[in-house]
């Protein structure tokens, strides 16, 4: 049984990882984490478990259990101090990271297993690798652009998605910098369109979340790997590619 921490509980994807590991066959739910300072007992929906301020993560996280954070970016710094006491294996879904909160994640790495993916939907890698492949595909002359639309009160922007998606064209393709649009409409759950052109043909491709439950199906398989991997920075791709390789 694999005990899990989620940092970030009161927010609306935390509840909902929260949720996803209390029905788990092969995780349990130990502990929820949220703001400093911010400890009280058990709520309706917490199954049980009182909220606990990242202040205190470290005295209420269990030995050998993973923690799961879908918080802020602002929030790093304490969950890395909190974590240089536990150890700990990370399975972060947070977005909005700067580079230097990226460069503290891979030095964390270091030490204990990190899986960092912006969207762990099942089909974002899966658009991530083919526009890996058109990019090495496609002639020179074909442009591409992006389009983003979230929900009216996602804070970042472009999305930590989207900018996933437009690193790994460019990586591919040695290019300029992809154009991203971003559209923040009524309860759009998200969505990423690209549109790849020249002057005879247009490409596009799209990945559109139907609910939020789309971003959690990567989740339980981070954790799993997770908990058995080596210190290491790794994606959802190795998740994906070490699940298949056990199948």
């Amino acid at each position: 049984m694999i005990l899990v921490t989620v940092h970030g509980a009161e927010g609306r994807m935390g509840r909902l990882v929260a949720d996803l590991v209390a029905a788990s066959e092969d995780c349990r739910l130990a502990a929820l984490v949220t703001e400093p300072g911010r400890d009280r007992p058990a709520v309706a929906w917490s199954a049980g478990l009182p909220l606990t301020g990242q202040d205190r993560l470290a005295d209420v996280h269990p030995t050998g259990g993973v923690i799961v954070d879908f918080s802020l970016a602002t929030a790093l710094t304490g969950l890395l101090e909190q974590n240089r006491r536990l150890a700990a294996p990370l399975v972060i879904g947070t977005t909005g990271f700067a580079a230097d909160h990226l460069a503290a994640l891979r030095a964390h790495a270091a030490e204990v297993p990190v899986v960092l993916s912006p969207n762990f939907s099942i089909g974002v890698p899966a658009l991530q690798m083919a526009l890996r492949l058109l990019a090495r595909t496609l002639p020179a002359g074909f442009d591409a652009a992006q389009v983003e639309t979230h929900h009216r009160a996602k804070l970042d922007r472009p999305s930590g998605t989207a900018r996933w998606l437009a690193a790994a064209w460019q990586q591919e393709r040695g290019a300029a910098e992809v154009t991203i649009s971003s559209q923040r409409l009524g309860g759009v759950v998200g969505e990423h369109r690209w549109t790849l052109a020249d002057q005879e043909e247009t490409l596009e491709l799209t990945h559109r979340a139907h609910s939020r439950r789309a971003f959690l199906r990567g989740v339980l398989p981070a954790i799993r790997f997770a908990s058995l991997a080596k210190p290491g920075y790794y994606g959802l791709q190795d998740v994906l590619a070490d699940l298949a390789a056990r199948s």
